[in-house]
């Protein structure tokens, strides 16, 4: 049985396929994403369990696209993973949404631990 579904938006092919094999090795069902307007696509069209968003995308960034799930849904969680890891860029992706932002590189325990919470 499935953990939850997960919106994965991330352009980084090799760290996708990374996080992506891990979640479904711990039960999850993921959603990936190349860039942020195709994430905002399949975020329209499946409900999903949490988000977990790159801040730099191409077509559309992470901070817009978490913008536009809250426009819709300010209870699906949203966690950016990201290597902007300025307090300024953090600040932001809270304020537009975010539920927790853990920065690159990055454990995937540690990712695991954040979701399960």
């Amino acid at each position: 049985m499935s953990k939850g579904k997960v919106l994965l938006a991330e352009d980084d092919l090799s760290l996708s396929f990374v996080i992506k094999d891990n979640l479904q090795d711990a039960d999850y069902e993921v959603t990936h994403c190349p860039d942020g307007e195709v994430a905002w696509q399949q975020f329209q069209k499946k409900e999903f369990d949490i988000c977990l968003l790159d801040v730099n995308m191409p077509v559309r960034d992470g901070f817009s696209l978490a913008k536009k799930i809250r426009q819709i849904s300010d209870i699906v969680p949203i966690l950016f993973i990201t290597a902007k890891s300025m307090e300024s860029d953090k600040i932001t992706g809270f304020k537009t949404g975010a539920d927790d932002y853990i920065t690159k590189p990055f454990s995937m325990q540690e990712l695991l631990m954040r979701m399960d919470v």
